[in-house]
């Protein structure tokens, strides 16, 4: 059985080696043949049986943030139940806890009493934050209004893992309302917000 011809098909400006790539290639298909015919008993699908049903989309929404708040919640109780122990395994008693989170990433703040001087101590626990380019790092600030006011520390990640980290501030922290987690971007010398939570 003679095929569709091969020049007409794939023209006369190809490689040479491509062209004897494509030309065993079509040789072989010309050489099965056309398919054996469909039988008359597969020519009629078979009857659906059941049906899929979908959440509304107002549902399915609902849904989606529910999830997601249970896992925030689920992760939160998970640092809260370890009874203030960090990876060092050493005791931190938080007085204050807050938790940023959203779209798979959380920052769990943890602020202890402050010492003689006012220096109150954060346990800072991130997971699921992208590393950035270089220059680029994160920046964990106290808010007031809304509005960021004063930077708690810096830093960066490797990867997505979940990592601890250790403040100090000197703040009296019934003056701030809120904390907010953004990227500090090299490219333009700016702050941009990833997460906010009140306090």
């Amino acid at each position: 059985m003679s095929g569709p011809d091969f020049r007409e098909l794939v023209g006369d400006d190809l490689p040479s080696d491509e062209r004897a790539r494509l030309q065993r290639v079509h040789d072989q298909l010309v050489a099965a043949g056309a398919p054996p015919e469909l039988p008359p008993a597969l020519q009629d699908p078979p009857s659906a049986r059941g049906s899929v049903s979908w959440l509304p989309r107002r549902r399915l929404g609902t849904a989606l943030v529910l999830a997601a708040a249970l896992a925030l919640a689920a992760f939160a109780a998970g640092f809260l139940l370890g009874k203030g122990r960090d990876s060092d395994g050493s005791s931190f008693k938080p007085v204050r806890t807050v938790v940023l989170g959203a779209q798979g990433k959380t920052v769990v703040v943890r602020v202890g009493k402050p010492d003689a001087a006012g220096n109150r101590p954060m346990l800072v626990t991130v997971e699921g934050l992208p590393a950035q380019p270089k220059g680029d790092y994160y920046v964990l600030l106290m808010m007031r209004k809304g509005k960021p006011v004063a930077t708690c520390g810096t830093f960066k990640v490797a990867g997505k893992d979940r990592m601890n980290m250790r403040f100090n501030v000197a703040y009296d922290l019934d003056r701030y309302d809120g904390l907010m987690l953004a990227e500090y971007w090299v490219s333009d010398h700016k702050d941009h917000p990833v997460l906010r939570a009140s306090i």
